[in-house]
């Protein structure tokens, strides 16, 4: 079988069964986003700011193949609860530990950071990278709050590879304001490499600007062949054109 099978039958197992048994919120149609893009990238590291038990960082270390050799970063305060300003979600470590073991890739694929990410440091990217190498997908989901959200997409951008895809969770979510507003700050009072690109099922997903053209129309060219039933419409955001994708949630099968 080629390998882009068997890792499709691996995602399509876990997105129709057992990510509802993980605790969390990740909507399984947030995959019509990430698989043409991994497709586009192939498998490498993945990394996570916000781990909860967690549903979605699973679902990643899946599609991107995490294991010893190829290991994922979680990033948590986990057991220190005195960092978790707004209250979020509070992660489990053993939940989480219990989590990896059941449904995989095993503890042994991935390094745990207990930590308040707003500490985080350029000694710190440099150690993720010289662990991991460049990140191809880090996923956001820490703190919610302006300051924590842009530092945490900072360092992010600072550790992900110029093909590689930054998620940035709840940034519609109006329990959450401070996401968006965040977001709003860093591309209206300043430039980063990383641009936004699309908006699916509470993500908002930035890639490089070198990348940008290129995996719009992946993203565009897949889900019209695969998911006609996904709606479709391009809206600038911040001066880049950007696609809004909204998935029919109901009726289903293989989502990749």
């Amino acid at each position: 079988m080629d390998p882009l099978d068997d890792t499709r039958s691996l995602v399509n197992a876990y997105l129709a069964g057992e990510i509802h048994e993980v605790k969390g919120w990740c909507l399984p149609q947030v995959w019509q986003v990430i698989w043409p893009i991994y497709k586009e990238i192939g498998a490498g590291p993945v990394a996570e700011i916000g781990i909860f038990q967690d549903k979605f960082f699973i679902g990643l270390a899946k599609t991107f193949g995490a294991s010893p050799e190829n290991p994922a970063a979680a990033i948590d305060v986990f057991d220190l609860q005195e960092f978790n300003l707004d209250q979020s979600g509070t992660g489990d470590l053993a939940a989480f530990k219990s989590n990896l073991e059941r449904f995989g890739p095993g503890v042994s694929a991935v390094t745990i950071v207990q930590a308040d990410s707003l500490a985080l440091g350029r000694a710190d990217a440099d150690a993720l990278i010289a662990r991991h190498g460049k990140v191809s997908f880090f996923s956001v989901d820490g703190c919610h709050d302006v300051v924590h959200t842009v530092s945490d997409v900072e360092f992010a951008m600072s550790v992900t590879a110029p093909n590689g895809l930054i998620a940035v969770d709840d940034y519609l979510n109006p329990d959450w304001p401070g996401v968006a507003e965040a977001m709003a700050r860093m591309y209206l009072m300043g430039s980063h490499a990383f641009v936004p690109l699309a908006y699916c099922c509470g993500k908002l997903f930035l890639c490089s600007l070198s990348y940008h053209a290129r995996y719009l129309a992946s993203i565009q060219s897949y889900i019209g062949a695969n998911h006609p039933e996904t709606r479709l419409k391009r809206v600038p955001r911040f001066g880049f054109d950007t696609l809004s994708v909204h998935p029919n949630r109901t009726g289903w099968s293989d989502l990749v």
